[in-house]
């Protein structure tokens, strides 16, 4: 689940950057404009709405949807690198788990506390 909460909060990241027209405009961080809080705010609210919606919570997530609304990681080739490093944290923790005995279930019936 953790790799659907990052990919909706690129996503949502990358479309409150380009609602506020800010895709290009680079990081801000000091002195943060009234559009930039907008897009910031956008992207948070839509971030934790559809991981809720499609019952995906990850708090990390919300994390990854300011970095990208504040500009700090745009280019394609900085988004698909941190979604790679996702999948390669969820494949260590996969390892680690199950060569230690403990159960990591890679997903579990809706309602069940251990997925």
């Amino acid at each position: 689940m953790s790799f659907c909460g990052q990919l909706i909060g690129v996503a949502a990241g990358v479309f409150a950057l380009l609602v506020f027209g800010l895709f290009d405009a680079g990081s801000d961080l000091i002195g943060v404009t009234w559009p930039r809080a907008g897009a910031l705010t956008l992207a948070l609210c839509l971030t934790l709405a559809v991981m809720v919606w499609l019952h995906v919570p990850h708090a990390p997530a919300g994390a990854t949807t300011l970095i990208v609304a504040a500009g700090l990681m745009t280019a394609p080739s900085q988004l698909s690198i941190r979604l790679l490093a996702v999948l390669v944290m969820i494949g260590q923790a996969i390892l680690i788990n199950r060569a230690l005995g403990v159960p990591f279930p890679l997903w579990g019936p809706r309602g069940d506390a251990s997925a």
